[in-house]
């Protein structure tokens, strides 16, 4: 069943997070995934949730989601999203099967 990292980020070094956009591209497609939503401009419907900018990703299923987190040679890179954002919100929920 596949599972979805879903990431509410407001970005304070436009500069710098360019970089890390360009670093952890290529391990999303690496550990299976893909992304769904990857972008600004989120409108809020209904409540008061507001964000700058959401990312949704697919992953195989919960476990490689986690891994692809969790991986070491990843954590620089990781944490080149945490030095770069004012925030950063990140959940990994399970598909519905089909």
């Amino acid at each position: 069943m596949s599972a979805y990292i879903i990431v509410d980020i407001a970005i304070k070094n436009e500069t710098e997070y360019k970089k890390y956009i360009a670093a952890i591209t290529p391990s999303v497609t690496q550990y299976g995934g893909r992304y769904l939503v990857r972008g600004g401009n989120p409108e809020t419907l209904d409540g008061s949730w507001q964000s700058s900018r959401m990312v949704v990703m697919e992953y195989p299923d919960r476990a490689t989601a986690v891994a692809w987190l969790e991986a070491a040679e990843l954590a620089p890179i990781h944490q080149m999203r945490r030095d770069n954002a004012h925030y950063c919100n990140m959940i990994v929920c399970d598909g519905v099967p089909g």
